[in-house]
């Protein structure tokens, strides 16, 4: 996703927009079984604030996961709200290199910068829906598909002698 900023630079107030669907099948995320099913697709706009360029807009990707309770493959789409800071290499602040994407040319990629987005706004656990049972602990069935007769009461070893105590009270 390339974008050229060379106009809006140079216009205090003004602002642009940029409408972007790309492949992004070749980029490693880092997460076994999660790759993008189709074309990330991002709608931005960016203003020109006079000290900075202020992006804003929305990023959307369908990716494939496992669920994190029965391991089945998910569909999932992913569609959070970006904002963030652009700022020209020689202008930036001390504060503005730590919190602001630099940039130092009018026209630049932002393929990383979406990606780590992306990465940020990933659920720590996919979960194919709520109402998901997951897999049996014993035997390892997926309790969504099939029911299973094993006691998956599991007491903890550290307490099991209080188990002979049940009829004292």
């Amino acid at each position: 996703m390339k974008v050229n900023v060379a106009q809006l630079r140079r216009e205090v107030g003004g602002i642009a927009a940029f409408e972007f669907r790309e492949d992004f099948s070749s980029f490693d995320l880092g997460l076994e079984g999660l790759t993008f099913q189709s074309p990330v697709y991002a709608k931005l706009q960016v203003n020109n604030t006079g000290k900075s360029l202020f992006a804003h807009g929305v990023i959307e990707a369908d990716l494939k996961a496992s669920c994190g309770r029965c391991l089945e493959n998910m569909s999932y789409q992913l569609k959070f709200d970006y904002e963030d800071e652009w700022v020209f290499e020689p202008q930036a602040t001390e504060e503005q290199l730590e919190t602001s994407f630099i940039f130092d040319k009018d026209e630049f990629e932002i393929d990383e910068l979406v990606l780590e987005q992306i990465v940020v706004n990933l659920p720590m656990k996919f979960i194919c829906s709520p109402e998901c049972r997951g897999l049996c602990p014993v035997c390892g069935t997926n309790k969504n598909l099939n029911q299973c007769n094993c006691d998956t009461h599991v007491v903890d070893p550290r307490l099991a002698a209080l188990a002979k105590f049940k009829g004292l009270s």
